[in-house]
């Protein structure tokens, strides 16, 4: 307990002069504590305190447990010096802004205000016209533009190939017989991909097998296997002679034009509903790559990071690869911390309407969520408690099951001791707490935990959706042919939840199943080129139903017929029976059978 022992020195008799020193020391103690602090103007604190003093006058005891309550009371910034009155004089009827910044100098509180969410004024849902048709839909991202785009730079990039190549490639090999693609075998050939997510196999090559334990007739039908090889190879997505070391973001150089495209049909062909929630993601890569991540918690654990904001549905509206120093953000936020700039750079379409973003401790601060509640933007998510403006009295240790929390306007920042402690930030809920059931019985929990448990898993789901059936290969040498792989995925993906919310009753397997006949159905009658010959047809002796019967009488009573397989074995024999189908004298046994079966 801190003691003045400057105030009981004095006579017990002036009682008066005890006041007025006990006031005078005070001030001076908080003067010199607030010009330390480097807080701005000494004479307006001044008055900021004689105010406050005023309003609390009558409140004022010289005892030492008073003074012990009020030194206890730190504030949000992480200074050295410590404000030890509550600003109670501030001014909160500001209605030109309901919703007025956080400030790091009123100090943090044990009770809240009132902290309704912000009002939901997006126009969420499809934005595109309903089609309830898998093909339709998925063409709304794969238009017209993008298909164009891989054909014309396909074409160019095999003519630089073969130009430069010329005298090296073989006699032989299969590139010299290259002829230009077009948009009809692209499209076929993405249709054949998506297929071949619900049917995985090792290689490539054994789609095309003739071996009957593996065959897949269908796509040797469709695309012979030399011209599926070819189009794989010189797949490509921008002129390589633009890329020099000017490039911007050269890093992404070969993809970006697709991803652009494909990220503004994300964001325009569908509007999150209200929760929301971003998120790290993996596209599995374990080649050279000076930006490869390693993220333990991840399915794949290796490979390219992406940060995703995705609907609690798994549609991904927004996303951002990152690529090191080189990152692309909005240019509007590039003078943020890098985690804040994330945050606003992937939610800055959707600021300003009522949004609710969920975070883990990697993104949020306490500068953040005054950022977002400026733009009219709730946020609900764990904080690490070594985060700048987190008061220090929540530093206090708890026993198991108790919670503590302090509130500044809109924000409140809970701390609760489960198997270890929680750190919950929230502009939503308050510190109440719920009664759930689980292995080991009913025990409480905050309100904030249960909610963000639940809408966290956006970005988790959509992963686990990808895992099933996507296109993406094992094995690839070129990492921006496996982030195409990755983004055809999630293309069709969001195909899928926009043709559930037109009303569609397919599961996602069958969705893809149709969708991959439906693109192959309607573009490969269309080729011209490189499809493989069929096979010769089976002889109908084999497939159809034959039975031996005797030969039915003509001019003779008994007619015979030579029997065919004894024939072939320079045999002649006549024999009453014959396949009435196939109009052939055979032996009852065993020719008839050999005939029909070898």
């Amino acid at each position: 307990m801190r003691r003045n022992y400057f105030v009981e020195s004095l006579p017990a008799q002036s009682l008066f002069g005890r006041v007025t020193v006990w006031l005078i020391t005070k001030l001076l103690r908080l003067v010199f504590h607030y010009v330390c602090a480097g807080k701005g103007s000494v004479l307006e604190y001044i008055y900021k305190m004689s105010n406050l003093e005023d309003n609390d006058s009558e409140d004022i005891d010289i005892s030492g447990d008073e003074a012990d309550e009020v030194d206890g009371y730190t504030s949000s910034d992480e200074t050295e010096g410590e404000s030890e009155y509550e600003d109670s004089g501030e001014d909160t009827n500001d209605e030109t802004e309901p919703e007025p910044e956080p400030d790091f100098e009123m100090p943090w509180t044990q009770n809240g205000i009132p902290r309704p969410a912000f009002p939901f004024t997006s126009n969420s849902g499809v934005q595109v016209p309903a089609k309830s048709n898998p093909l339709d839909i998925f063409e709304i991202f794969f238009d017209e533009s993008l298909i164009n785009l891989i054909v014309e730079e396909t074409n160019r990039f095999a003519i630089q190939y073969i130009i430069k190549n010329g005298e090296n490639i073989r006699p032989h090999s299969r590139v010299r017989q290259w002829k230009e693609t077009n948009t009809n075998e692209i499209r076929t050939l993405i249709g054949l991909l998506i297929l071949q997510g619900l049917c995985p196999k090792p290689e490539y090559k054994m789609y095309f097998s003739r071996r009957e334990s593996i065959e897949t007739p269908f796509f040797s039908k469709i695309i012979s296997e030399k011209r599926f090889h070819l189009l794989l190879k010189f797949l490509h997505f921008v002129d390589n002679s633009t890329i020099n070391a000017n490039t911007k973001n050269r890093k992404l150089a070969k993809v970006l034009p697709l991803l652009n495209l494909l990220r503004e049909k994300f964001m325009t062909s569908y509007v999150p509903e209200r929760d929301i929630a971003i998120d790290e993601s993996l596209i599995g890569w374990k080649g050279r790559l000076g930006w490869k991540q390693y993220i333990p918690s991840k399915r794949k654990r290796f490979g390219i990071k992406l940060f995703a904001l995705c609907e609690t549905s798994g549609y991904m509206y927004n996303f951002i690869i990152y690529t090191g120093a080189d990152t692309i953000y909005e240019a509007q936020h590039s003078q943020e911390p890098v985690t804040s700039r994330i945050v606003l750079s992937l939610v800055d379409s959707l600021l300003d309407k009522g949004y609710r973003l969920f975070l883990d401790n990697y993104y949020t601060s306490v500068d953040l969520v005054h950022k977002l509640v400026k733009r009219r933007t709730d946020c609900v998510g764990t904080i690490r408690a070594n985060r700048k403006g987190i008061p220090k009295d929540l530093q206090v240790k708890l026993s198991k099951g108790q919670s503590v929390a302090r509130y500044n306007r809109k924000i409140m920042i809970q701390k609760w001791h489960d198997k270890k402690d929680v750190l919950m930030i929230t502009t939503l809920h308050d510190k109440t707490m719920e009664k759930v059931l689980t292995k080991k019985g009913e025990i409480e929990k905050p309100t904030c935990v249960l909610e963000y448990n639940k809408k966290m898993g956006g970005v988790d789901l959509a992963d686990n959706y990808l895992h099933y059936y996507g296109t993406a290969r094992s094995r690839v040498k070129k990492y921006y042919m496996k982030m195409f792989w990755h983004f055809l995925s999630v293309t069709t993906l969001n195909s899928f939840h926009i043709y559930k919310r037109n009303g569609g009753r397919l599961k996602r397997i069958n969705f893809l199943l149709e969708l991959g006949e439906q693109i192959v159905r309607k573009y490969s009658s269309q080729i011209t080129f490189g499809t493989r010959r069929s096979r010769a047809p089976m002889p109908s002796r084999f497939i159809e139903r034959h039975f031996p019967s005797v030969i039915p009488p003509t001019t003779k009573q008994k007619p015979t017929k030579r029997c065919a397989i004894c024939a072939e074995k320079k045999i002649r024999k006549e024999s009453r029976y014959w396949c009435q189908k196939c109009h052939t004298g055979l032996c009852p046994a065993p020719c008839f059978e050999i005939f029909h079966t070898k």
